[in-house]
């Protein structure tokens, strides 16, 4: 700026001269023509420059303005006060704020006495304060807390801070700053009346910071939960009650009090005494005015009182007072909720009804308060022996109402009502003395196919309960015949079954599994057969499932592997030469037992070399529990076993476990080779699973090969090797040595 003021001034001083110049020549001497135009072109020149310079001087002059301007309003219109003091106590200058804190115009305020706005109780302290400013070099400014009064006479408590500056000619003056912190103050009494609140309030209180450790709480929270202040504080709180509430419920409370600032409801909670009591609680968060999470208060209460007169009530309305069963209210209620849950999620319930016999005849003999003390033996009888029942109720009089929820099969309630036939049959001992027996017969109906609301199959079930003391009582029936027989074939089949394993019906028959490329027989697979000495051969599509249902198939799959061990090794100590043997899994095997020890243990047993041994599951079993799965494959594997993937192509069929599990062969299922030669679709899924098994490095299997048309295919496919009827059935062990020595000629 200066160098740009300099340069005007220069100009101006080159054309005075000039003209200087011009005038004082004498009339004799005269400028050339050349010399005049150089002239006043320099002069034009500098003419251009001054015109611009005085441009720049005039926009830096609207820019100091502009600035002086802006730094007017920010002194006036300040959210706090300014005052400019001397040392005598005047006002020399003030901005707007500072104005209107007070009630005095700016102009009315210069020249007074800042001391007359001050309350009178403050003014000591006031100059005190300035008297100490005057005497230290200025520094950080030090706050007092002052009681103001307007010149209305309204007073307001501010925030004043005062500091040393240097006027003019060492004149001491002192700059003073003014805040209003009425709200502050009346936030502060608001604090003192809540923290008397806090301190009688009857309900517990405890708060905590953003990281949940516990700030402060008030005597009810000691009082109703036995921790004092000393032993919580810096503490974070603890979960509630294991078993009621886990962790991730309690995060799920802090998420909502995060999300929508609150959460209130009711949980478990643990006295220091160790006592469990309900409690209401309601959370909320403290947020800064940023919006963000600075504490949270909790407030709670012991509802104890209050949920046991609730419970009792509730148990009154829903219980047969006499039984202390569920009664008709409470039965509806329940199977309102089950028959959903079996709509929504495709599964299956029953509803058995129970009337006892005879039970007239004890009420006229014996009288009706024996008659009572019968209906009690039999609630608890019925509740002792249905422990795992979901509701026993009593309907009144002599019926029972049982319901089964989640049946896996429908015959599955036919065993509920034998057991219960069963436990209703004993003798009851009465109070007076006398015993007595009682029968019950029992009606099932099933759901959803018997009804579509609870009464309709109520009803349903009370029609069969009619059949079944039509037929005499003491049995049960379905409300469809056709399972009242199948359930009737069910326990014959059971009991049957038993009978047979414990006189050792139960056989082991060997089919061979032989080498495509070669003919040879290099394997067989053990299948369990039941020839009954009475019925004949009995399928095991008829005992398997039964085997499962009654949970005997781990006891009979153990007993095959051990078998096939056996028989095993008595081949190889009679000279025969190795083969591999295949034994069947069952996904019971898997899910209740450690069958990777099993086998180590029946191997070391028998002495049967593991490498000789196949081990067949299905892809159901694996895709049940595939950790658990996984883990003993990998073991089996480490032993030696082959590992057979059973009826592929029936279950998931999927690329994905074949590539994750450690698995050697995969047998194709007997339904694609049935009519492999005849059904071009058959034909082109045969062909894609030995592709695709050879991809993976498995040898591939197919089984239910009967006819030289199905082997001419698979051979043409590259399939590895093949069983069926078409080289043998199954035989017995003696009959498969026998045919495998006759195979080695």
């Amino acid at each position: 700026m200066n160098r740009e003021i300099n340069h005007s001034i220069d100009a101006i001083t080159l054309r005075q001269q000039a003209e200087q110049q011009l005038a004082a020549e004498p009339e004799c001497v005269k400028a050339t023509p050349s010399d005049e135009k150089r002239l006043i072109h320099e002069l034009q020149v500098h003419q251009i420059e001054l015109e611009m310079l005085n441009a720049n001087l005039r926009h830096s002059q609207a820019e100091l303005e502009q600035s002086w301007a802006n730094y007017v309003d920010l002194y006036d219109f300040a959210p706090v006060g300014y005052l400019t003091i001397t040392a005598d106590d005047v006002i020399l200058n003030a901005n707007l704020t500072a104005s209107k804190l007070l009630g005095v115009e700016r102009e009315a305020l210069i020249n007074k006495i800042l001391a007359q706005f001050i309350v009178a109780d403050n003014q000591d302290m006031y100059y005190l304060q300035r008297k100490r400013k005057l005497q230290i070099e200025a520094g950080a400014p030090q706050a007092i807390e002052v009681n103001f009064i307007k010149a209305n006479g309204v007073t307001f408590w501010a925030r004043m801070e005062m500091n040393r500056m240097d006027g003019v000619k060492d004149v001491q003056l002192l700059r003073v700053v003014i805040s209003d912190i009425s709200q502050q103050k009346a936030n502060d009494d608001y604090l003192r009346l809540a923290a008397v609140m806090f301190q009688s309030a009857q309900e517990g209180v405890m708060v905590t910071d953003s990281e949940n450790r516990i700030e402060l709480v008030n005597p009810a929270f000691t009082q109703l939960t036995g921790y004092s202040p000393a032993e919580v504080l810096g503490q974070v709180p603890t979960l509630p009650v294991a078993g009621r509430q886990d962790g991730a419920f309690y995060q799920s409370i802090l998420a909502e009090v995060d999300s929508i600032g609150y959460w209130q409801g009711e949980i478990i909670n643990r006295r220091k005494n160790g006592e469990i009591y309900p409690q209401v609680l309601n959370i909320r968060a403290v947020r800064n005015q940023h919006q963000k999470v600075t504490h949270y208060v909790s407030v709670f209460s012991d509802i104890s009182l209050l949920n046991k007169a609730l419970e009792r009530l509730d148990y009154q309305a829903n219980h047969d007072p006499l039984t202390g069963l569920p009664n008709r209210r409470l039965l509806f209620s329940r199977l309102q909720d089950c028959m959903v849950l079996c709509e929504r999620r495709s599964q299956a319930a029953a509803l058995l009804i129970l009337g006892l016999d005879r039970f007239k005849d004890i009420n006229e003999i014996f009288g009706h308060l024996v008659g009572d003390e019968i209906l009690k033996k039999v609630a608890e009888r019925l509740v002792e022996r249905l422990s795992c029942v979901d509701t026993v109720a009593h309907l009144g009089g002599d019926e029972f109402v049982v319901l089964l929820k989640h049946l896996a099969h429908p015959l599955d309630a036919a065993n509920v009502a034998a057991d219960i036939i069963q436990a209703l049959s004993e003798a009851f001992q009465l109070l007076v003395g006398t015993e007595v027996h009682i029968g019950v017969s029992i009606g099932i109906s099933l759901c959803p196919e018997h009804g579509k609301n609870p009464e309709e199959l109520l009803q349903r079930a009370d029609t069969a309960l009619y059949w079944a003391k039509e037929e005499g009582g003491c049995n049960y029936q379905y409300f469809s015949e056709q399972l009242t027989q199948a359930a009737v074939s069910r326990f014959s089949m059971e009991a049957l079954l038993r009978k047979a394993i414990m006189n050792k019906e139960l056989q082991v028959y060997y089919q061979p599994q032989v080498d495509i490329g070669s003919g040879a027989i290099v394997g067989a697979e053990a299948l369990l057969r039941w020839p009954h000495p009475d019925k004949g051969m009995i399928p095991p599509c008829q005992f398997i499932p039964v085997a499962e249902a009654i949970g005997l198939i781990g006891e009979i799959g153990e007993w095959v592997l051990s078998e096939t061990c056996r028989q095993g090794q008595q081949w190889l100590e009679a000279g025969l030469p190795p083969l591999k043997l295949a034994v069947n899994l069952s996904p019971y095997q898997f899910r209740n037992g450690d069958i990777a020890s099993t086998v180590i243990a029946i191997v070391n047993e028998t002495g049967f070399p593991a490498k000789y041994l196949e081990l067949e599951l299905t892809e159901t079993a694996m895709m049940e529990r595939e950790s658990v799965v996984l883990l003993q494959l990998e073991r089996l594997r480490a032993l030696g076993v082959t590992v057979a993937i059973d009826d592929f192509g029936t279950g998931y069929s999927s690329l994905s476990y074949l590539k994750q599990f450690p698995l050697d062969i995969l047998k194709i299922d007997k339904s694609f080779i049935e009519e492999v030669e005849l059904r071009e679709d058959d034909k082109q899924i045969v062909a894609t699973i030995i592709v695709m098994a050879h991809t993976l490095h498995l040898k591939v299997l197919a089984e239910g090969v009967e006819t030289e048309e199905q082997l001419n295919f698979l051979k043409a496919q590259g399939c590895d090797y093949y069983q069926g009827y078409y080289k043998s059935p199954a035989v017995t062990a003696k009959a498969f040595a026998g045919f495998f020595k006759e195979s080695l000629n």
